[in-house]
C-alpha cells in the first residue's frame, strides 16, 4: 500500500505493484494536485446535499466526493497520451448557502476551462449541474459556442421543477430559464426517465421545455438501434455538450447509495455502452470534441454500506476520462 502524495486528499492511496513498473500503475499513483502545468483532466468535487435536503430527499451526498476518490484510487491506469490527471479539490456548501456554493463551483469550472482542462465533476446532489453550467456558460459565452450548447442527462428524473429556490430537482429548469433569458434554445436529452417517478405535471413541464427523453423501459438491448438513433439525432443538433449522470438512474441493486433508489433503472452494462456510444459520437478525446464537461451526481456513501454505488460511480468516471488520457 502507498499513501497519497503531498497535497493530495488522504483517499488517494492503495496497492502498489512495484515489480510491474509503469505497467502496474493505478490512479492513486498518477493523480497529482492541481497546479500550474499542462492541460489535463481535472477532478473536482461538489460536497453538497443542501439541494437534496430542500428537495425532501435522503441526505448524505455531501460525502460523495471523498467516497468517489476512494473508489477511483485503486483503478488500473491505462493512460497512453501523457495527459495529466489532476485533483482540483472540492467546493463545499457551507450551511444552507447552496446558491453561494453553486456560484463558487461555477467560478472553479470557468477557471478550469480557461486553463484548457477538462472538468470531470463528482457530487454531491444533482444541484451540481446548475453550478457547473454557470461556469460552462461563461466559458462558452466567450468562445462563441453557447448558442450550440446542449445537455445529455442519464437520469430517472427530469429535474425540471420550478420554485422560488434551487434544489436538486431544479437544475435543468434553471438552465432552461437562463438560456431563454439570452434568447437561446434549450437542448436537453434525458435518458432513463422512470414514468413512476415523474408526475404528469413533470412530463408536461418537460414537453413545454422541448425536452427529448427515453424511458428506462426503452433502454434495453432489443432497442439498441433506436437508442443510438436518438443519440445521433441529438448530438447532430449541438456544438457543445454537458454530459451529466445521476446515479439514481441505475437499479437499487446496483446503486443503493442514492437519495431516491430506482426500482427498475437502467442496467449498468447497457448504460455504460450507451455512454461510450454517446462519447464516441460527440468526438470525445478527439480534436474538436463537443464534450465540454462531465459530471456524476447523487453518490451518498452513508446509504452505500458495501461501496457498490461508489464503485459504479468510479467506473463511470473512468470511462469518461479514458478517451482523454
Amino acid at each position: 500500500m502507498s499513501g497519497p502524495g503531498q497535497g493530495l486528499a488522504p483517499e488517494w492511496q492503495g496497492r502498489v505493484d512495484a515489480e510491474d513498473g509503469e505497467a502496474g500503475r493505478r490512479w492513486h499513483q498518477v493523480v497529482q494536485p492541481l497546479a500550474a502545468g499542462p492541460p489535463g483532466v481535472a477532478l473536482l468535487g461538489f460536497a453538497s446535499d443542501e439541494g437534496v435536503r430542500r428537495n425532501q430527499g435522503r441526505t448524505g451526498a455531501a460525502e460523495g466526493p471523498r467516497a468517489l476518490r476512494r473508489a477511483l484510487a485503486p483503478l488500473a491506469w491505462h493512460g497512453t497520451r501523457g495527459i495529466p490527471l489532476y485533483d482540483a479539490g472540492d467546493v463545499a456548501c457551507p450551511g444552507e448557502d447552496l446558491e453561494g456554493a453553486q456560484r463558487a463551483l461555477g467560478a472553479r469550472v470557468e477557471a478550469l476551462l480557461a486553463a484548457g482542462h477538462f472538468p470531470l465533476l463528482g457530487g454531491g446532489g444533482h444541484e451540481i449541474a446548475w453550478g457547473s453550467f454557470q461556469g460552462t456558460a461563461a466559458a462558452l459565452g466567450r468562445d462563441g459556442r453557447l448558442p450550440g450548447f446542449g445537455i445529455v442527462n442519464i437520469d430517472a428524473h427530469f429535474d425540471l421543477r420550478g420554485g422560488p429556490a434551487a434544489t436538486s430537482g431544479t437544475p435543468f429548469r434553471q438552465i432552461h430559464d437562463a438560456l431563454a433569458a439570452r434568447g437561446l434554445p434549450f437542448r436537453y436529452l434525458c435518458l432513463g426517465i422512470a414514468r413512476a417517478a415523474n408526475t404528469p405535471a413533470l412530463f408536461r413541464a418537460a414537453q413545454d421545455c422541448g425536452t427529448r427523453w427515453l424511458l428506462d423501459e426503452e433502454l434495453v438491448w432489443p432497442r439498441w438501434e433506436a437508442v443510438t438513433r436518438a443519440i445521433d439525432e441529438f448530438v447532430a443538433t449541438v456544438g457543445a455538450l454537458q454530459v451529466t449522470v445521476c446515479l439514481d438512474a441505475f437499479p437499487a441493486a446496483a446503486a443503493p447509495g442514492v437519495s431516491a433508489p430506482a426500482a427498475r433503472g437502467i442496467a449498468p452494462d447497457f448504460a455504460l455502452a450507451m455512454l461510450k456510444y454517446l462519447l464516441e459520437r460527440a468526438g470525445h478525446g478527439s480534436p474538436g470534441s463537443k464534450v465540454v464537461l462531465a459530471e456524476v451526481a447523487e453518490l451518498c456513501p452513508r446509504l452505500d454500506p458495501d461501496g457498490r454505488t461508489a464503485r459504479l460511480a468510479a467506473r463511470i468516471v473512468h470511462d469518461l476520462a479514458a478517451p482523454l488520457l
